[in-house]
């Protein structure tokens, strides 16, 4: 039903009641202000809710007189009524000063009726003021209430769209990862696949009878990279199956295979180890690995063959220094993209730690890596080459 229905209902029941409730006592006084008295109190609560203010003042004047003629029931109905109206759309300081003015005309008021009427009050304005002061606290009281459940339901909205984006931002943090990863991965086994496909494609025309060595590397680093990305999928997937691998993720532990790895794709590494080895975290750990992976697959695309890998440890860093002497431009298996120098920055950016690559004296390339590993973040030296894009 809608809410002017309901107030056209209640003022009719209000003005019915005013009329008819003098029949019922024992002695009723005899006035034609019976009827007008009776039509404002019911106009007053059909008119609260669109002029809640005019609606009030209209019942306060009402019930000036309804108390001399014996009809206080119904008018101190239709004051709480228009009160309560007033509170629930006024502001704080307005609620105050309707209240004020409306008990300073009741007091005023009833003096003037008695004197019209020439009637006794019964009862005085006291409980009509009463009526005036609770209905427009209530009034507040509704409104403030209403007000802190909407601040409530706002804040744990904004509190579920925060965990929302959170989330959506862990996912393409872990899309960046993963793809990071399968870059590390896949480039250093096609890396493989390239030198010994040349090697195989050669010694086919001279010597047929030792290409088949080279074509086992190719077989065993293809099939590695469809494993690796198998492993990927199956995680990505979520599939499940007991029969997927589960391998750890690599680290430095695992740097000697690497670098036989290179060494069957024609890189010749020379390893030097200054400091005392220490266990590294295990996001430092896979860090290290991946940097040194990414830096000596540069290595054997753009250089001549070899590549010097000097690791110093100390108490609170990993110092990892790359070289290789750069082979012209005719001599390079593939051209640069430039990928794998950006996914070495946000790797060693993501565990604090700092990156300089770039030509360095006597025609090489350089790749300086220090990473922490004392969970601090380092700040010294934090400047990649803006001219390198391999």
């Amino acid at each position: 039903m809608p809410p002017i229905s309901i107030d056209i209902a209640a003022a009719a029941l209000l003005t019915g009641t005013a009329l008819f409730q003098p029949h019922l006592a024992t002695s009723r006084p005899d006035t034609p202000w019976l009827p007008v008295l009776a039509a404002l109190l019911g106009l007053a609560v059909a008119v609260r809710r669109p002029a809640p203010i005019p609606a009030l003042l209209l019942a306060v004047l009402a019930t000036a007189g309804a108390d001399p003629l014996g009809v206080m029931e119904p008018a101190l109905a239709a004051i709480l009524l228009t009160a309560y109206t007033v509170g629930t759309v006024s502001e704080r300081a307005t609620a105050a000063a309707v209240a004020i003015g409306c008990a300073v005309l009741l007091c005023a008021g009833f003096a003037v009726a008695e004197r019209l009427l020439a009637l006794d009050s019964q009862g005085g304005p006291v409980p009509s003021v009463i009526g005036v002061l609770a209905g427009i606290a209530v009034g507040q009281a509704t409104t403030t209430r209403r007000l802190l459940l909407v601040a409530l339901k706002e804040r744990a909205l904004r509190a579920e769209l925060a965990l929302e984006e959170e989330a959506r931002r862990r996912v393409a943090e872990e899309r960046m990862h993963i793809a990071r990863e399968v870059h590390d991965l896949v480039a250093h086994h096609i890396s493989v696949v390239n030198v010994q496909a040349g090697v195989a494609a050669h010694l086919l025309r001279e010597r047929p009878e030792a290409a088949g060595e080279a074509l086992g590397h190719v077989r065993t680093a293809a099939r590695t990279v469809l494993d690796e990305l198998g492993a990927v999928l199956d995680v990505l997937r979520g599939s499940g199956d007991p029969r997927a691998p589960l391998e750890p993720l690599p680290g430095l532990a695992d740097l000697d295979r690497l670098i036989d790895s290179f060494g069957g794709a024609g890189l010749r590494v020379d390893r030097t180890v200054s400091g005392a080895p220490r266990s590294c975290p295990p996001a430092v750990d896979l860090c290290a690995y991946r940097i040194l992976q990414e830096s000596l697959t540069n290595a054997r695309k753009y250089g001549r063959g070899r590549a010097k890998v000097t690791m110093s440890y100390t108490d609170q860093e990993l110092t990892i220094n790359v070289r290789n002497e750069c082979a012209d431009a005719r001599e390079r298996d593939v051209p640069g993209t430039g990928h794998g120098l950006v996914g070495m920055r946000e790797r060693i950016a993501s565990v604090g730690g700092t990156l300089v690559a770039g030509p360095a004296s006597a025609g090489e390339f350089a790749v300086l890596a220090r990473l922490p590993l004392d969970g601090s973040h380092l700040t010294d030296g934090n400047r990649d080459d803006p001219s390198v894009a391999r």
